[in-house]
Protein backbone atom coordinates (compact mmCIF):
# COMPACT_ATOMS: atom_id res chain seq x y z
CA UNK A 1 0.00 0.00 0.00
CA UNK A 2 1.38 3.42 -0.97
CA UNK A 3 2.31 5.81 1.81
CA UNK A 4 1.37 8.79 -0.34
CA UNK A 5 0.09 9.86 -3.74
CA UNK A 6 2.86 9.45 -6.33
CA UNK A 7 1.23 12.11 -8.51
CA UNK A 8 2.25 14.74 -5.97
CA UNK A 9 5.30 16.91 -6.46
CA UNK A 10 7.89 16.09 -3.75
CA UNK A 11 7.47 19.68 -2.57
CA UNK A 12 3.76 19.04 -1.94
CA UNK A 13 4.39 16.20 0.50
CA UNK A 14 2.98 16.82 3.97
CA UNK A 15 3.91 15.80 7.52
CA UNK A 16 1.11 13.22 7.32
CA UNK A 17 2.66 11.69 4.19
CA UNK A 18 5.93 11.19 6.02
CA UNK A 19 4.25 9.90 9.15
CA UNK A 20 2.99 7.10 6.90
CA UNK A 21 6.50 6.57 5.50
CA UNK A 22 7.96 6.31 9.00
CA UNK A 23 5.13 3.97 10.03
CA UNK A 24 5.93 1.66 7.09
CA UNK A 25 9.48 1.47 8.46
CA UNK A 26 8.24 0.69 11.98
CA UNK A 27 8.57 4.17 13.52
CA UNK A 28 5.70 5.82 15.40
CA UNK A 29 6.19 9.55 14.95
CA UNK A 30 4.25 12.81 14.98
CA UNK A 31 5.69 15.52 12.70
CA UNK A 32 5.02 19.16 13.53
CA UNK A 33 6.47 20.54 10.29
CA UNK A 34 8.92 19.71 7.49
CA UNK A 35 11.31 21.59 5.22
CA UNK A 36 11.97 20.46 1.61
CA UNK A 37 15.01 21.45 -0.45
CA UNK A 38 16.23 20.29 -3.85
CA UNK A 39 19.77 18.83 -3.79
CA UNK A 40 22.24 17.30 -6.23
CA UNK A 41 22.69 17.59 -9.98
CA UNK A 42 20.64 14.62 -11.19
CA UNK A 43 20.09 14.47 -14.95
CA UNK A 44 17.15 12.05 -14.87
CA UNK A 45 15.61 12.37 -11.40
CA UNK A 46 14.70 14.95 -8.75
CA UNK A 47 16.54 14.66 -5.41
CA UNK A 48 15.08 16.37 -2.34
CA UNK A 49 16.20 16.59 1.30
CA UNK A 50 13.41 16.62 3.90
CA UNK A 51 14.12 17.98 7.40
CA UNK A 52 11.61 17.24 10.17
CA UNK A 53 10.51 19.00 13.31
CA UNK A 54 9.06 16.20 15.44
CA UNK A 55 6.35 16.58 18.01
CA UNK A 56 6.98 12.93 18.92
CA UNK A 57 9.68 10.50 17.79
CA UNK A 58 11.37 7.44 19.21
CA UNK A 59 15.08 6.90 19.71
CA UNK A 60 17.09 6.55 16.52
CA UNK A 61 14.50 8.15 14.22
CA UNK A 62 16.36 10.25 11.62
CA UNK A 63 15.67 13.98 11.65
CA UNK A 64 16.14 14.20 7.88
CA UNK A 65 15.63 11.97 4.86
CA UNK A 66 16.50 12.18 1.17
CA UNK A 67 13.96 11.34 -1.50
CA UNK A 68 14.37 10.57 -5.17
CA UNK A 69 11.49 11.26 -7.57
CA UNK A 70 10.83 11.57 -11.32
CA UNK A 71 12.32 14.51 -13.17
CA UNK A 72 10.01 17.24 -14.47
CA UNK A 73 12.03 17.49 -17.69
CA UNK A 74 10.11 15.90 -20.57
CA UNK A 75 13.23 14.73 -22.45
CA UNK A 76 14.71 12.98 -19.43
CA UNK A 77 11.29 11.64 -18.41
CA UNK A 78 10.83 10.03 -21.83
CA UNK A 79 14.31 8.50 -21.61
CA UNK A 80 13.56 7.09 -18.15
CA UNK A 81 10.38 5.43 -19.43
CA UNK A 82 12.06 4.09 -22.58
CA UNK A 83 14.94 2.58 -20.63
CA UNK A 84 13.01 1.45 -17.52
CA UNK A 85 15.20 3.46 -15.17
CA UNK A 86 12.69 4.20 -12.39
CA UNK A 87 11.29 0.71 -12.01
CA UNK A 88 14.77 -0.79 -12.09
CA UNK A 89 16.08 1.38 -9.26
CA UNK A 90 13.07 0.71 -7.02
CA UNK A 91 13.24 -3.03 -7.68
CA UNK A 92 16.98 -3.14 -6.98
CA UNK A 93 16.34 -1.87 -3.45
CA UNK A 94 13.53 -4.40 -3.00
CA UNK A 95 15.26 -7.50 -4.38
CA UNK A 96 18.90 -7.01 -3.33
CA UNK A 97 18.72 -6.05 0.36
CA UNK A 98 22.11 -7.67 1.05
CA UNK A 99 23.63 -4.90 -1.11
CA UNK A 100 21.02 -2.14 -0.73
CA UNK A 101 21.74 -0.59 2.63
CA UNK A 102 25.25 -2.08 2.78
CA UNK A 103 26.96 -0.24 -0.06
CA UNK A 104 24.00 2.15 -0.55
CA UNK A 105 22.08 4.51 1.74
CA UNK A 106 19.46 2.46 3.63
CA UNK A 107 15.98 2.87 2.11
CA UNK A 108 12.92 3.41 4.30
CA UNK A 109 10.36 3.37 1.52
CA UNK A 110 10.08 2.46 -2.19
CA UNK A 111 7.14 2.81 -4.56
CA UNK A 112 6.61 2.63 -8.32
CA UNK A 113 3.49 2.87 -10.47
CA UNK A 114 3.83 1.00 -13.77
CA UNK A 115 1.11 2.91 -15.62
CA UNK A 116 2.31 6.43 -14.86
CA UNK A 117 6.01 5.57 -14.38
CA UNK A 118 5.95 7.65 -11.20
CA UNK A 119 8.15 6.50 -8.32
CA UNK A 120 9.47 7.44 -4.90
CA UNK A 121 12.61 6.25 -3.14
CA UNK A 122 13.03 7.54 0.43
CA UNK A 123 16.46 6.97 1.97
CA UNK A 124 18.50 7.82 5.02
CA UNK A 125 20.23 11.15 4.71
CA UNK A 126 23.98 10.46 4.46
CA UNK A 127 25.01 14.03 5.47
CA UNK A 128 27.71 15.13 6.15
CA UNK A 129 28.75 12.87 3.26
CA UNK A 130 29.34 14.82 0.05
CA UNK A 131 28.81 13.88 -3.58
CA UNK A 132 31.89 13.03 -5.62
CA UNK A 133 32.88 15.44 -8.37
CA UNK A 134 33.18 13.85 -11.80
CA UNK A 135 34.87 16.91 -13.27
CA UNK A 136 37.44 17.35 -10.52
CA UNK A 137 38.30 13.67 -10.32
CA UNK A 138 39.55 11.83 -7.25
CA UNK A 139 42.67 10.65 -5.47
CA UNK A 140 43.90 7.03 -5.55
CA UNK A 141 42.75 6.63 -1.92
CA UNK A 142 39.23 7.68 -2.87
CA UNK A 143 39.34 5.37 -5.88
CA UNK A 144 40.21 2.43 -3.63
CA UNK A 145 37.09 3.10 -1.54
CA UNK A 146 34.98 2.94 -4.68
CA UNK A 147 36.68 -0.19 -6.02
CA UNK A 148 36.22 -1.94 -2.67
CA UNK A 149 32.45 -1.39 -2.98
CA UNK A 150 32.60 -2.60 -6.59
CA UNK A 151 34.27 -5.82 -5.45
CA UNK A 152 31.57 -6.38 -2.80
CA UNK A 153 28.85 -5.98 -5.43
CA UNK A 154 30.57 -8.14 -8.04
CA UNK A 155 31.62 -10.95 -5.72
CA UNK A 156 28.08 -11.26 -4.32
CA UNK A 157 26.71 -12.46 -7.70
CA UNK A 158 29.73 -13.79 -9.58
CA UNK A 159 28.40 -16.11 -12.32
CA UNK A 160 25.13 -16.28 -10.37
CA UNK A 161 22.45 -17.58 -12.73
CA UNK A 162 19.64 -16.72 -10.28
CA UNK A 163 19.76 -13.07 -11.41
CA UNK A 164 18.57 -14.24 -14.85
CA UNK A 165 15.02 -14.58 -13.53
CA UNK A 166 14.58 -10.81 -13.21
CA UNK A 167 13.09 -9.33 -16.39
CA UNK A 168 13.53 -5.78 -15.04
CA UNK A 169 17.28 -6.23 -14.66
CA UNK A 170 18.89 -5.28 -17.95
CA UNK A 171 21.00 -7.88 -19.73
CA UNK A 172 19.45 -10.95 -18.07
CA UNK A 173 18.04 -13.91 -19.98
CA UNK A 174 14.52 -12.82 -18.96
CA UNK A 175 14.97 -9.16 -19.97
CA UNK A 176 13.66 -7.88 -23.30
CA UNK A 177 16.23 -7.11 -26.01
CA UNK A 178 18.10 -3.79 -25.71
CA UNK A 179 15.84 -0.82 -26.41
CA UNK A 180 18.42 1.04 -28.50
CA UNK A 181 19.54 -0.84 -31.65
CA UNK A 182 23.00 -0.26 -33.10
CA UNK A 183 21.58 2.06 -35.79
CA UNK A 184 20.22 4.33 -33.05
CA UNK A 185 23.60 4.30 -31.31
CA UNK A 186 25.25 5.39 -34.55
CA UNK A 187 22.70 8.19 -34.93
CA UNK A 188 23.32 9.37 -31.36
CA UNK A 189 27.08 9.41 -31.97
CA UNK A 190 26.64 11.54 -35.10
CA UNK A 191 24.33 13.90 -33.19
CA UNK A 192 26.94 14.15 -30.42
CA UNK A 193 29.66 15.01 -32.93
CA UNK A 194 27.49 17.67 -34.54
CA UNK A 195 26.65 19.22 -31.17
CA UNK A 196 30.20 19.27 -29.81
CA UNK A 197 32.26 19.75 -32.95
CA UNK A 198 35.05 22.14 -32.09
CA UNK A 199 34.91 21.21 -28.39
CA UNK A 200 36.34 17.69 -28.76
CA UNK A 201 39.52 16.74 -30.60
CA UNK A 202 39.69 14.99 -33.97
CA UNK A 203 41.76 12.29 -32.21
CA UNK A 204 38.90 11.57 -29.80
CA UNK A 205 36.35 11.53 -32.61
CA UNK A 206 38.51 8.97 -34.43
CA UNK A 207 38.39 6.65 -31.40
CA UNK A 208 34.62 7.08 -31.19
CA UNK A 209 34.20 6.44 -34.92
CA UNK A 210 36.16 3.19 -34.70
CA UNK A 211 34.15 2.01 -31.69
CA UNK A 212 30.72 2.88 -33.09
CA UNK A 213 31.56 1.17 -36.40
CA UNK A 214 32.43 -2.02 -34.47
CA UNK A 215 29.32 -2.04 -32.25
CA UNK A 216 27.21 -4.45 -34.40
CA UNK A 217 29.87 -7.15 -33.91
CA UNK A 218 30.93 -5.94 -30.48
CA UNK A 219 27.63 -6.02 -28.56
CA UNK A 220 27.19 -9.19 -26.56
CA UNK A 221 30.53 -10.57 -27.74
CA UNK A 222 31.56 -11.51 -24.20
CA UNK A 223 29.05 -12.57 -21.56
CA UNK A 224 31.20 -14.45 -19.04
CA UNK A 225 32.18 -14.18 -16.33
CA UNK A 226 29.04 -12.21 -15.52
CA UNK A 227 27.79 -10.60 -12.34
CA UNK A 228 25.61 -7.77 -11.06
CA UNK A 229 26.90 -4.45 -12.43
CA UNK A 230 25.96 -0.87 -11.61
CA UNK A 231 26.72 0.44 -15.13
CA UNK A 232 26.97 4.09 -14.07
CA UNK A 233 29.68 3.58 -11.46
CA UNK A 234 31.21 7.06 -11.26
CA UNK A 235 31.98 9.79 -8.77
CA UNK A 236 28.77 11.77 -9.23
CA UNK A 237 26.88 8.67 -8.04
CA UNK A 238 28.89 8.30 -4.83
CA UNK A 239 28.57 9.93 -1.41
CA UNK A 240 31.79 10.22 0.58
CA UNK A 241 31.75 10.65 4.35
CA UNK A 242 34.65 12.03 6.41
CA UNK A 243 37.46 9.52 7.13
CA UNK A 244 36.72 7.37 10.14
CA UNK A 245 32.95 7.49 9.65
CA UNK A 246 30.96 4.32 10.17
CA UNK A 247 30.28 4.26 6.42
CA UNK A 248 32.78 6.21 4.35
CA UNK A 249 31.08 5.59 0.99
CA UNK A 250 27.53 5.01 -0.25
CA UNK A 251 26.70 4.22 -3.89
CA UNK A 252 23.51 5.77 -5.33
CA UNK A 253 21.63 5.91 -8.67
CA UNK A 254 20.89 2.27 -9.45
CA UNK A 255 18.74 3.01 -12.48
CA UNK A 256 21.05 1.16 -14.87
CA UNK A 257 21.85 -1.89 -12.72
CA UNK A 258 22.04 -5.13 -14.68
CA UNK A 259 23.82 -8.35 -15.53
CA UNK A 260 27.19 -7.71 -17.08
CA UNK A 261 30.96 -8.09 -16.95
CA UNK A 262 32.56 -6.73 -13.77
CA UNK A 263 35.23 -4.84 -15.69
CA UNK A 264 32.54 -2.53 -17.09
CA UNK A 265 32.28 -0.82 -13.69
CA UNK A 266 36.03 -0.95 -13.06
CA UNK A 267 37.08 0.51 -16.42
CA UNK A 268 34.31 3.10 -16.33
CA UNK A 269 35.22 4.29 -12.85
CA UNK A 270 38.99 4.43 -13.30
CA UNK A 271 38.76 5.93 -16.77
CA UNK A 272 36.48 8.82 -15.81
CA UNK A 273 37.21 9.11 -12.08
CA UNK A 274 40.89 9.94 -12.35
CA UNK A 275 42.14 12.82 -14.43
CA UNK A 276 43.97 12.32 -17.71
CA UNK A 277 47.26 13.10 -15.96
CA UNK A 278 46.76 10.93 -12.87
CA UNK A 279 45.16 7.77 -14.30
CA UNK A 280 48.28 6.36 -16.02
CA UNK A 281 50.28 6.76 -12.80
CA UNK A 282 47.86 4.70 -10.68
CA UNK A 283 45.89 2.54 -13.13
CA UNK A 284 47.63 -0.80 -12.56
CA UNK A 285 47.95 -0.34 -8.80
CA UNK A 286 44.19 0.25 -8.63
CA UNK A 287 43.54 -2.84 -10.75
CA UNK A 288 45.77 -4.82 -8.37
CA UNK A 289 43.78 -3.50 -5.40
CA UNK A 290 40.40 -4.34 -6.94
CA UNK A 291 41.64 -7.81 -7.88
CA UNK A 292 42.91 -8.47 -4.34
CA UNK A 293 39.52 -7.45 -2.92
CA UNK A 294 37.69 -9.67 -5.41
CA UNK A 295 39.80 -12.72 -4.50
CA UNK A 296 39.53 -11.92 -0.78
CA UNK A 297 35.76 -12.15 -1.20
CA UNK A 298 35.98 -15.60 -2.77
CA UNK A 299 36.29 -15.13 -6.53
CA UNK A 300 39.00 -17.59 -7.58
CA UNK A 301 38.14 -18.42 -11.20
CA UNK A 302 39.41 -15.16 -12.68
CA UNK A 303 43.02 -14.19 -13.32
CA UNK A 304 44.66 -10.79 -13.10
CA UNK A 305 45.48 -11.08 -16.82
CA UNK A 306 41.79 -11.74 -17.55
CA UNK A 307 40.89 -8.64 -15.57
CA UNK A 308 43.27 -6.47 -17.57
CA UNK A 309 42.01 -7.84 -20.89
CA UNK A 310 38.43 -7.12 -19.85
CA UNK A 311 39.46 -3.72 -18.53
CA UNK A 312 40.89 -2.82 -21.94
CA UNK A 313 37.85 -4.21 -23.75
CA UNK A 314 35.38 -2.24 -21.64
CA UNK A 315 37.31 1.02 -21.63
CA UNK A 316 35.05 1.80 -24.61
CA UNK A 317 31.95 1.60 -22.43
CA UNK A 318 32.41 5.09 -21.00
CA UNK A 319 32.50 6.54 -24.50
CA UNK A 320 29.04 5.12 -25.26
CA UNK A 321 27.67 6.43 -21.95
CA UNK A 322 29.08 9.90 -22.62
CA UNK A 323 27.49 10.39 -26.03
CA UNK A 324 24.33 8.38 -25.34
CA UNK A 325 23.46 10.22 -22.15
CA UNK A 326 24.31 13.59 -23.69
CA UNK A 327 21.62 13.04 -26.32
CA UNK A 328 19.02 11.30 -24.14
CA UNK A 329 18.84 13.61 -21.12
CA UNK A 330 18.18 17.32 -20.72
CA UNK A 331 21.08 19.50 -21.81
CA UNK A 332 22.79 21.61 -19.14
CA UNK A 333 26.09 23.49 -18.99
CA UNK A 334 27.47 21.12 -16.38
CA UNK A 335 26.19 18.13 -18.34
CA UNK A 336 27.98 19.33 -21.47
CA UNK A 337 31.23 19.75 -19.57
CA UNK A 338 30.83 16.39 -17.84
CA UNK A 339 30.08 14.38 -21.01
CA UNK A 340 32.97 16.00 -22.90
CA UNK A 341 35.32 15.33 -19.98
CA UNK A 342 34.21 11.70 -19.87
CA UNK A 343 34.73 11.34 -23.62
CA UNK A 344 38.24 12.79 -23.47
CA UNK A 345 39.30 10.68 -20.48
CA UNK A 346 37.91 7.41 -21.87
CA UNK A 347 39.39 7.98 -25.34
CA UNK A 348 42.76 8.55 -23.67
CA UNK A 349 42.22 5.37 -21.62
CA UNK A 350 41.56 3.44 -24.85
CA UNK A 351 44.69 4.79 -26.53
CA UNK A 352 46.96 4.34 -23.50
CA UNK A 353 45.98 0.68 -23.18
CA UNK A 354 46.05 -0.12 -26.92
CA UNK A 355 42.40 -1.16 -26.71
CA UNK A 356 41.67 -0.27 -30.33
CA UNK A 357 43.39 -3.51 -31.36
CA UNK A 358 40.62 -5.45 -29.55
CA UNK A 359 37.83 -4.09 -31.75
CA UNK A 360 36.41 -6.66 -34.17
Amino acid sequence: MSAFDLAKSPFELTPQDFEAVFASAGHDVKIRSLESKSIGTGQIGENVRFKFDFERAGQGVPTSLVGKFPTDNETSLAAARLLGHYKREVFFYRHFPHLAGVITPPALYTDHDEASNRFALIMRDMAPAVQGDQLKGCTPATARLALKSAAIMHAAHWNDSTIDRFDWLQGTDAAPPPTLPSETTTRFWNMFKDRYRGRASAEDFEVGDAYVAAIPKWSGAQRRPFTLTHNDFRLDNMLFAPPGSERELAIVDWQTVGKGVAAIDVAYFIGAGLTREERPKHEHALLDYYYSELTRLGVTSYSRDDLYTDYRRYSFYGISVAFGAAILVKQTDRGDEMFLTMLRRHCAQVRDNNALELLP
